[in-house]
């Protein structure tokens, strides 16, 4: 696996250089086009322009938090009392303004990052107690989850953004393989009867072996000659489409008991 570490340069580079058209066509639309649906399943672009823009918020808090060894939570109030009122525009504020926000707290997480040292990176991120929606995780973390978030979220605008940048695909693939190992303390719903092994085959990258038995989960690089019940072969863009629950640009070839490979998202819904 790729060590994020030795990529957070590219990473923050990568987000600054997505944020910008995303920030620029939004801008170009009026209220109507803001307002309008998103390609998001009960999303407007402009619920979408609400999110990102809380979260580039959220993520600068956390970090200057973590800077100087203070908790500090992306939902201080809780996901489920805070998260629904920061889709929405604050009172008085119209769509345009929320873009405007949004271009701001964009380029002020932005100038954060970029004066971390690479040191810095590697501060690991206290969440207040019984207040836990991140884990410990390193700092290094957030700026990939910020990545993610511009790159999915973009194409999610409909706006023609639909191409994912070489960094993310590199970077979330394999971090997102791994994290099906503890997929099943997931907030959302899974079939449970799914009992199996799948061949993740990239054709540009590597193999991955994922297995489920009953709660237990095994996600793992896998060598030649490893036996599955299903492979699935797509790029490593569409593999990873997969498991962010998002539209591929050339359908995986399913082989093997093909109705099982086709269970992979019930087992494991994105994101």
């Amino acid at each position: 696996m790729v060590r994020i570490e030795e990529k957070i340069p590219q990473v923050v580079a990568a987000i600054a250089a997505r944020t910008s058209p995303l920030v620029e066509r939004l801008s170009d639309l009026d209220d109507d086009g803001l307002l309008s649906a998103s390609e998001l399943s009960g999303w407007t672009r402009l619920t979408i322009a609400c999110h990102l823009r809380y979260g580039a918020q959220a993520l600068r808090t956390m970090t200057e938090a973590a800077m100087v060894g203070q908790p500090a939570a992306y939902y201080p109030e809780g996901r489920a009392a805070q998260r629904l009122g920061t889709l929405t525009p604050l009172p008085e504020e119209s769509p345009q303004d929320v873009i405007a926000s949004l271009a701001r707290s964009g380029e002020s997480l932005h100038r954060l990052w970029s004066s971390l040292d690479p040191s810095e990176w590697s501060i690991e991120i206290t969440e207040p107690s019984g207040n836990v929606d991140l884990g410990t995780v390193p700092l290094v973390r957030l700026a990939l989850l910020r990545l993610t978030e511009v790159e999915v979220h973009g194409t999610d605008l409909g706006l023609g953004l639909d191409d994912w940048g070489e960094t993310f695909v590199l970077l979330a693939l394999p971090l997102r393989l791994d994290w099906l190992n503890t997929r099943r303390t997931n907030h959302r719903d899974f079939d449970r009867s799914l009992n199996g092994s799948w061949l993740l085959v990239a054709t540009d990258g590597p193999t991955y072996s994922v297995s489920v038995d009953g709660s237990s989960v095994a996600s793992q690089p896998a060598g030649p000659g490893t036996a599955a019940r299903s492979s699935i072969t797509a790029t490593s863009r569409d593999l990873l489409a997969l498991l962010l629950g998002r539209p591929f640009q050339t359908p995986p070839v399913i082989s093997g008991d093909v109705e099982f490979g086709q269970s992979f998202s019930a087992a494991f819904p994105g994101p």
